[in-house]
């Protein structure tokens, strides 16, 4: 069990917040006591993510909008933050774009560009402008800050979906990068850890269970746990990873996909 309001005194900051995955885990957080920025390109997601926590929660929230892909807007968002804030000690590269259903080799620059810019140079960014004052923070030793990345199973497992190639080779350098940086960040008291959905009912998939279905039985895939993920099992993971509990992992990349992986590996 997680102490309760454990993340009080400590800034959260999560991208992709306005909505999804995003917001679910700034909802527990808050929970938990956190002050939060919730960054999006979407406002009016960013606003009713406020909304919500605030009916239910008394945290300082600052909205953050940016576009990750972009480094100016990054540091721009950075020294917005420093005025209102002084701490990060969560960080959640959460922010990230599917592309469509394209083999790897039919995709288009454009949207090769776009998938890769935002779901790993706009983690890379995000990252780069904040492990600093991270590790400035020895007040809060012995962890001094903690990196999630949300990426996703199709980056351990490309044969899950041919059909987002370009996505899932997004998401296997977000991977790659979570075990790079938790070497890097490691002396500094840092963690670094990745969390790889599998299919949950998010904007992603249009909140539509229906389409979600549609995939699984074009694949063949039964899930052993025979339901669609919730987003809050996916939060939950996050303040794992958030709790003292987690504070010797560090590098590590956690499925959470009712098995579809293995399920997919048996085909």
């Amino acid at each position: 069990m997680v102490e309760n309001r454990f993340l009080e005194g400590k800034v959260a900051l999560i991208t992709g917040a306005g909505g999804g995955f995003g917001r679910e885990m700034a909802k527990l957080f808050a929970e938990k006591g956190a002050d939060l920025v919730i960054n999006d390109i979407n406002m009016d997601g960013l606003e009713e993510t406020r909304e919500i926590i605030l009916k239910d929660h008394k945290v300082d929230i600052l909205l953050a909008k940016a576009d990750i892909s972009n480094s100016d807007e990054v540091n721009g968002m950075a020294k917005q933050v420093s005025e209102k804030f002084d701490n990060i000690f969560l960080l959640v590269n959460n922010a990230g774009i599917d592309g469509g259903l394209y083999p790897s080799l039919k995709a288009k620059e454009q949207m090769y560009n776009k998938v890769m810019d935002i779901n790993v140079k706009g983690s890379w960014n995000v990252t780069k402008a904040f492990f600093k004052q991270m590790k400035r923070q020895k007040q809060f030793e012995p962890i001094r800050g903690k990196i999630i990345n949300i990426a996703s199973c199709a980056g351990t497992d490309s044969g899950i979906n041919p059909f987002v190639g370009v996505y899932s080779a997004s998401k296997a350098a977000l991977i790659a990068f979570t075990k790079l940086w938790a070497l890097e960040l490691g002396a500094s008291n840092i963690t670094v850890n990745a969390i790889s959905p599998g299919v949950f009912l998010t904007p992603i998939y249009n909140n539509d269970p229906k389409l979600i279905r549609s995939f699984l039985d074009t694949r063949g895939v039964k899930l052993p746990i025979d339901r669609i993920g919730e987003s809050k099992e996916v939060a939950n993971i996050a303040l794992f990873f958030a709790s003292h509990a987690a504070d010797y992992i560090t590098g590590t990349n956690l499925v959470i996909d009712g098995g579809m992986t293995i399920s997919v590996n048996k085909l």
